[in-house]
């Protein structure tokens, strides 16, 4: 049985890294069209890495249950 958000902040986690993993999913699709070397590639991976970064902390948040607000 899946687990409930208990409180708003933990349910603002869960949107922050749904929605980073979903833009991850539509970058990485959009990498099979992007020619490398161009300035868009360049631009693709550095959005990337704010991405997963951005995925990994809120998965760490969730994980370890801290609420900040």
């Amino acid at each position: 049985m899946s687990r409930q958000p208990s409180s708003q902040s933990q349910q603002l986690w869960v949107v922050l890294f749904t929605t980073s993993v979903a833009m991850l999913v539509l970058l990485g699709w959009s990498f099979l069209y992007i020619e490398a070397g161009t300035a868009s590639y360049v631009i693709g991976q550095v959005t990337a890495v704010v991405l997963v970064v951005t995925a990994l902390g809120s998965g760490v948040v969730l994980r370890t249950g801290w609420e900040p607000f």
